[in-house]
């Protein structure tokens, strides 16, 4: 008698094997990240390596950062560890949404939707770019998860009471759209609250209001942490953004013809139906009131992570309703497969051969490194190549002997950046973010005291002040390295902070016996200012 082949041991050797080709077609090289991303996995490496960590400079990053922590310990300064757990965190989003459905009587669509949703071209991108999408979704099913076992065990104050918290907490710093899962919360308590459980509480009072007040308090927290999510990018186009997202068009090119803005209507449309369709069953299943609310405030961001939400409700929910269209006798066929499942049957061929042919197509350019970067990772890679070799001629110049922590630390090329995170695991250097500008071109000069490199967008709306300094300063202090579409990189030429043109003051009217000596006082004023420059330039840099 052969030995019985365990239950799902099939599904997991096609989740290994599927595993194994995600990560042929992971991008090596340290761009693709956006600047949230960055941060989080640089305070990650820090705190693993001991060494201080940079909130200071670059804010507080969000729960990605202890979401990663394992993978930070164990593999710091990997970039691709970290993509390999993005990856294991979207195989556990897709298994638990795979099991939720089956558990809701669900029993035939889970299996395609997990397998179109780990096909598509939109979640490798997400991991390969470490992008919130798995880990809001993670968050998502796991407070999901604690929202029904409080209900159920109906302890006050366990454990699951505050894990309903800290899930709130975590999903607002991870997107704006996390604040779909405290407010669904919120609502189902105002509306709909369990009964009263039996046993009294530590604190008196009502468990609908002790839950409540520690909704508010936690979102507040959450918004506190994100502080109005700085680094988000809000008001892209959503329907082009859908189109250019589950279909790999890159979002840098959008000019590139019609097909984002075709393709992108037919899922907003395909999403539009598929809410329509699930209106009834919203006030029951709290979990897909999260995801709906959480596409419409992802609506005013249109990115990635709004993407990955309307694919997975698209999926999910759309197929079962396919299901249900029946082409019946009116068309011609009969009472079988091809009228009962046609339209998914189609459906599922027509989008897994267009995820198989883009999967592809990444992993030949992949191979033959043809990766497209974007303007910006383009322009991080020119000032890269010119700190390497900065770097490389200081080791030249270098003098034999033992250096010690500072005086490696002075020798280090220093670089101030727009993207500071994304910079740093760049091209390895010290990076801060850009100085302050100032109304006084004395004062801005020495906030660039110490800095080798200046890279920036400066057609961003706030750099202009900025560019506007640099024009003032004049080229005698800075040069350029680079000047593409995505921004300018600036070397300075003095080691030591630029000099501020001061102009020089009149001579004060005096009597004519004394006109003689008036040239040599204008004489002596003309040149003080370099001394004096420098004398405030020094200022800062004692104080650093």
């Amino acid at each position: 008698m052969k030995p019985r082949i365990p239950n799902g041991f099939w599904a997991l050797a096609i989740l290994v094997l599927w595993g194994l080709g995600v990560v042929a077609l992971l991008d090596r090289t340290p761009y693709g990240l956006d600047e949230a991303t960055a941060r989080a996995v640089l305070v990650l490496w820090s705190a693993s390596d001991h060494v201080a960590a940079p909130v200071v400079t670059l804010s507080v990053p969000d729960f990605r950062a202890l979401f990663l922590l394992p993978a930070g310990i164990l593999f710091s300064g990997s970039l691709i560890a970290a993509k390999l757990a993005t990856l294991l965190y979207l195989v556990a989003a897709v298994l638990l949404l795979f099991l939720r459905r089956r558990a809701q009587g669900d029993t035939e669509t889970p299996l395609l939707a997990s397998g179109l949703l780990l096909l598509s071209p939109l979640a490798i991108n997400a991991i390969d770019r470490i992008a919130v999408g798995p880990y809001l979704l993670v968050t998502f099913l796991a407070g999901a998860w604690a929202d029904e076992s409080y209900r159920t065990h109906r302890l006050r104050f366990g454990g699951f009471f505050f894990a309903q918290l800290l899930f709130s907490i975590a999903a607002i710093t991870l997107h704006p759209a996390g604040l779909a899962y405290p407010l669904v919360l919120l609502w189902s308590w105002v509306r709909n609250p369990p009964p009263e459980p039996q046993a009294p509480g530590v604190i008196p009072g009502r468990e609908r209001t002790h839950v409540l007040i520690g909704l508010v308090v936690a979102m507040l927290l959450g918004l506190a942490l994100a502080w109005g999510w700085p680094l988000q990018h809000w008001f892209a186009n959503p329907v082009r953004g859908l189109g250019a997202d589950i279909f790999a068009f890159p979002r840098e090119n959008l000019s590139m013809g019609a097909m984002p803005w075709l393709l992108g209507v037919l899922v907003a449309a395909a999403l539009g139906v598929v809410v329509f369709g699930m209106r009834r069953s919203l006030r029951e299943d709290r979990f897909a009131a999260t995801l709906v609310l959480a596409a419409g405030i992802g609506l005013l961001t249109g990115d990635s992570t709004f993407s990955l939400v309307a694919f997975v409700l698209i999926l999910y929910w759309g197929f079962p309703q396919l299901l249900r269209v029946h082409l019946g006798h009116a068309q011609g066929l009969a009472s079988g497969f091809a009228s009962q499942r046609g339209m998914a049957f189609a459906a599922l061929l027509v989008l897994s051969t267009a995820f198989l042919v883009i999967d592809r197509g990444h992993y030949s350019n992949e191979r033959l490194g043809l990766q497209t970067l974007s303007p910006h990772d383009q322009l991080i890679s020119a000032l890269s190549d010119a700190v390497q070799a900065e770097q490389a001629k200081r080791e030249k110049e270098r003098r034999p002997g033992v250096m010690t922590a500072i005086d490696r630390a002075k020798a280090s090329v220093k670089v101030a950046s727009q993207w500071p995170g994304r910079t740093m695991i760049a091209c390895g250097c010290s990076t801060l973010p850009l100085p302050p500008t100032p109304r006084d071109l004395r004062t801005f000069a020495a906030n660039l005291h110490g800095l080798d490199y200046v890279i920036f967008d400066p057609r961003t709306p706030q750099n202009r002040p900025l560019s506007q300094d640099f024009a003032m300063l004049g080229g005698a202090n800075s040069t350029t390295v680079a000047l593409q579409e995505g921004g300018v990189v600036l070397r300075l030429v003095a080691a030591h902070a630029p000099r501020a043109p001061t102009p020089a003051s009149p001579a004060p009217a005096k009597a004519p016996t004394s006109s003689a000596s008036a040239p040599a006082s204008t004489e002596a004023a003309a040149k003080s200012p370099a001394g004096s420059a420098t004398g405030s330039a020094a200022v800062p840099s004692s104080k650093k």
